[in-house]
């Protein structure tokens, strides 16, 4: 790959993917989305990864859009084909886009957004469509897509920024496109995690280790269940995923492993 990086930590259990484009502070070409895509289906078979990182080479974790790389029929055609012109053409390619977000929430692991500098528009996406977000001192948000004339809506952010931040803040980000500082972000719930940038990596990587304390299957029912839950209609609904995910958990021996680690204070060894 040339536009991602992946390094493994943690004796394989944490794996972090960097946007390796600090040139154009991690701008989305054609390129880095079909690697970036590549990356999560190659994490997602990799049983032996607990969790993910997910950060920007340099100074950026990812500013968006590459303007530069868009209308590039070539680079297009090399991520999803040869195309015509219209609506068709154009829908193939937003979805193929649009798609990020998606095996992001699909795939097995949990993923620590570790937002160094700009985080717009698609990198906004990215970052919201992780499952914790840690940001550096140095972090600002901003949805951006207005400013190219289209829509505020896109990658998923219409859905996944009303749900931690509340509508009428989401209404205001995406309609003025303002760039949101980090204190801001932390206050109204965007970020969880506020470090120095030279502490943000290690950290983020500390972090995902610690996740791996806990049950592998534990840990995808609860990323699985939170995310579904989003979506339930009711909360009988949601119990009943609960409930079903509680009874799967407990079929694995995980459960027997946590209360011998318990009572002989150490940490459970889950070798499934």
């Amino acid at each position: 790959m040339k536009t991602i990086t992946i390094e493994k930590h943690c004796n394989g259990k944490v794996t972090v993917l960097s946007f390796a484009r600090p040139e154009v502070r991690n701008a989305l070409s054609w390129q880095m989305v079909t690697e970036f895509k590549a990356a999560l289906v190659a994490i997602d078979q990799d049983n032996q990864c607990r969790a993910v990182v997910i950060t920007g080479a340099g100074e950026s974790f990812c500013a968006g859009l590459d303007l530069m790389d868009q209308g590039n029929r070539q680079s297009l055609s090399e991520a999803i084909g040869e195309l015509g012109d219209g609506p068709r053409a154009g829908m193939r390619g937003q979805e193929y886009m649009a798609e990020m977000v998606l095996l992001m929430r699909a795939i097995q692991q949990p993923i620590i957004a570790a937002v160094n500098g700009h985080a717009y528009g698609g990198g906004l996406g990215i970052a919201l469509g992780c499952d914790i977000r840690m940001a550096a001192k140095s972090a600002k948000f901003c949805t951006q897509f207005i400013r190219l004339g289209v829509s505020g809506c896109d990658i998923g952010v219409s859905y996944t920024l009303p749900k931690l931040i509340g509508a009428a803040r989401a209404h205001d980000m995406m309609m003025t496109a303002r760039v949101i500082n980090v204190e801001l972000a932390e206050q109204w719930g965007l970020v969880t995690y506020v470090v120095d940038d030279m502490q943000l990596q290690q950290r983020a990587i500390e972090l995902a280790e610690s996740l791996c304390d806990f049950s592998p299957y534990g840990l995808i029912s609860t990323k699985q269940g939170m995310w579904s839950n989003l979506d339930a209609n009711s909360l009988s609904a949601a119990m009943q995923l609960e409930n079903r995910n509680q009874i799967l958990n407990g079929m694995g021996g995980d459960v027997e492993e946590a209360a011998a680690a318990f009572f002989e204070k150490r940490k459970p060894n889950y070798e499934r």
